[in-house]
């Protein structure tokens, strides 16, 4: 005979145990399901990393590069600008020192002509004031020499009244002529007497001499003595 608590006893075991068994698969899908969805997203993330950022990687390194070399070209450039600029400022400076040295020079050759302008009028004040002097020097002679014949005169008169006195020719002047010089187109005669030299032209006296003519070319020079005779002298070469 069967046991029929046995019999009732074993169904519900199959049914624990498939239920258990359905469990167990439902749990697995579940566990496999949520594997699949962190794990695959990874594996893409892997291949998209793997293959894609090789051109992007690419075009990166060339970008890179290119910024690179337009840095450096900005740098050149601007090196260039600050060496136009150096160079400029330079030749500012140049022309600059240049305008200053033409300015300086100028002026250096400005008061150099007032220098010698005012040497030339030095040099004509003194020749004015030494022509000047020998004409006072010639006339006192001149009064001198008269002086001394009309204290002389009347001696001669007594001792010969009906005799004439006479001149006589000097054959020289009482003077030495040094050299003949032309300033400012005019030709003058260099004359030392007792140590004063004089500078005389052509119609002037010294000591009652009156010059004549002055001939530079030859080295002439024509004299009228007190007496009025003419005199010739010529200066050696």
């Amino acid at each position: 005979e069967v046991n029929q608590e046995d019999a009732g006893v074993k169904p519900v075991t199959r049914q624990i145990a498939y239920k258990t068994v359905l469990a167990a698969v439902v749990i697995g899908i579940l566990i496999i399901s949520v594997l699949w969805m962190f794990v695959i997203p990874r594996e893409r993330s892997q291949a998209n990393a793997s293959l894609v950022p090789e051109s992007d990687m690419r075009v990166q390194k060339v970008s890179v590069s290119n910024g690179l070399q337009v840095a450096g070209i900005e740098d050149q450039i601007g090196k260039i600008d600050r060496s136009m600029a150096s160079i400029s400022d330079r030749i500012g400076q140049g022309f600059e020192s240049q305008k200053n040295d033409s300015i300086n020079v100028k002026n250096k050759l400005s008061d150099m002509t007032q220098d010698i302008q005012a040497i030339k009028i030095t040099i004509a004040d003194q020749r004015e004031t030494s022509q000047e002097l020998g004409r006072q020097i010639n006339e006192a002679i001149s009064r001198l020499d008269t002086l001394i014949n009309e204290i002389r005169a009347p001696k001669a008169v007594n001792r010969k009244p009906s005799a004439r006195q006479k001149t006589r020719p000097v054959k020289a002047p009482p003077f030495q002529i040094d050299a003949i010089d032309v300033w400012d187109d005019l030709t003058y005669v260099a004359t030392s007497q007792a140590g004063r030299v004089a500078f005389l032209r052509t119609g002037e006296q010294q000591s009652g001499w009156k010059f004549t003519h002055i001939d530079r070319l030859q080295g002439q020079v024509d004299l009228q003595d007190p007496a009025g005779q003419v005199h010739s002298i010529s200066l050696p070469r």
